[in-house]
């Protein structure tokens, strides 16, 4: 499996990756989508989080995606020489509004000091804690999830929580 970065696929594990962390700390999902006639390709998670599991959620997405880069799932393109961190910093920009309780939109420029708690808290200190055992523990029900995404643009909560089955074992 290689998924290219920046497309659909890689889109939507950004999502799942919210998802999985949400209901694995006791949260509830209405929905993941990838709305229609949105130009810029952007899918979105809705979750229900409590206040102690809100900034867990909110790295979610950015944990995916270097999860899936870690392990070799997603490459750039071939003529796509940009920095892979950048990519993927940028791709939580409004994640990263988010754990630090800033209005979207409002500073997007983050200090280095900021940028490193938000991927301590995602991934740990050595890229193998955060949020990074969750998706050890479902990467192929996450793995399905993607592809019914893709496929139906929009998946409801009830749907998300049947295909990921967190917290219901093996």
């Amino acid at each position: 499996m290689k998924i290219r970065v920046d497309s659909v696929e890689y889109k939507c594990w950004h999502e799942v990756g919210h998802v999985a962390v949400c209901l694995q700390l006791g949260g509830d999902v209405d929905f993941v989508e990838l709305p229609d006639g949105d130009t810029r390709g952007h899918a979105r998670a809705r979750c229900v989080v409590m206040p102690e599991i809100h900034r867990s959620v909110a790295c979610g997405g950015f944990a995916a995606e270097f999860y899936l880069l870690k392990n070799e799932y997603a490459q750039r393109g071939r003529d796509d020489d940009r920095d892979i961190n950048r990519i993927v910093f940028h791709n939580a920009t409004h994640d990263r509004e988010d754990f630090w309780g800033r209005e979207p939109g409002s500073n997007p420029e983050f200090s280095e000091a900021e940028d490193m708690e938000f991927m301590h808290h995602a991934i740990g200190s050595d890229g193998r804690g955060g949020m990074i055992p969750i998706f050890d523990l479902y990467f192929s029900r996450m793995q399905h999830l993607v592809r019914e995404l893709g496929q139906a643009r929009r998946v409801e909560g009830r749907r998300v929580r049947k295909v990921l089955r967190i917290g219901q074992g093996p």
